[in-house]
């Protein structure tokens, strides 16, 4: 008897789903397991977070969260920026390189990962859903700004200085406080992983992960489309009013 030839890929479950902030409380939820986490190295921008800022709602930036599948606990939190409709605010402080003044690209900042034994995985599936955005949306390049010694980390993700030097320098997000700019070449990172035999490679390009859900085939309020202002009827539910959209289109 023949045996069958197909080839099942393996799934590998994680103990949270990540996905687009898409209502205000989910947006709270992020801004909550930021602000925490910036109280630990960033003690000047704790007080400021804890609000949503403009970037939050505007229509391009994307916010991430990552929430625990028990508990529905916040773990971990990201926005993104992108530069194809404006160029970065970043680029009113520092001078760009040519290469990338004339390239598509995402600049991650509010990273935030809540304190305990997922804390590594957390951050690995935030920078996994980056890299899988960037593809989507056909960005070339991604962009930080880390405080030392964390950007040691950055490194090991592929990172590189953007600044020659690795200059330590104060950008608008930091709130004052000089950090190191780095970028990396999103089309090219699974090749470079794969030939330095980065031992997260496997997860980060190889592994299947259902619950890393940014994409517009999740189903129920993380994929709805841009609403329209809510009539008075869904004004006096507080059932709508618990999800109001954040006018955020799907990706």
């Amino acid at each position: 008897m023949q045996q069958s030839s197909e080839v099942r890929i393996e799934r590998k479950d994680l103990p949270f789903r990540v996905r687009i902030v898409r209502t205000e409380e989910h947006l709270v939820r992020a801004i909550n397991v930021r602000a925490d986490a910036y109280s630990r190295h960033w003690p000047n921008l704790h007080s400021k977070l804890r609000i949503a800022e403009d970037k939050d709602r505007a229509p391009t930036p994307l916010v991430l969260l990552a929430e625990s599948k028990v508990s529905d606990e916040p773990l971990g939190t990201m926005r993104i920026d992108t530069n194809l409709l404006a160029p970065f605010d970043l680029g009113t402080q520092i001078c760009l390189p040519a290469e990338m003044l004339k390239s598509t690209a995402a600049y991650v900042t509010r990273l935030g990962v809540k304190q305990g034994p997922a804390g590594t995985l957390v951050k690995l599936a935030l920078f996994k859903s980056l890299h899988r955005y960037c593809i989507a949306k056909q960005l070339a390049w991604m962009i930080v700004g880390v405080r030392p010694p964390n950007d040691r980390e950055y490194v090991r993700f592929g990172f590189s200085d953007l600044v020659p030097g690795g200059a330590l320098l104060p950008i608008p997000s930091s709130g004052g406080t000089p950090v190191r700019l780095m970028s990396a070449e999103v089309i090219s990172a699974e090749r470079r992983w794969k030939e330095s035999h980065n031992p997260l490679y496997e997860f980060m390009f190889s592994s299947y992960h259902p619950d890393i859900e940014i994409f517009s085939s999740v189903s129920g309020t993380w994929s709805q489309a841009r609403k329209l202002p809510p009539t008075s009827l869904e004004t006096d539910n507080p059932d709508t009013r618990s999800t109001e959209s954040l006018g955020i289109p799907i990706v």
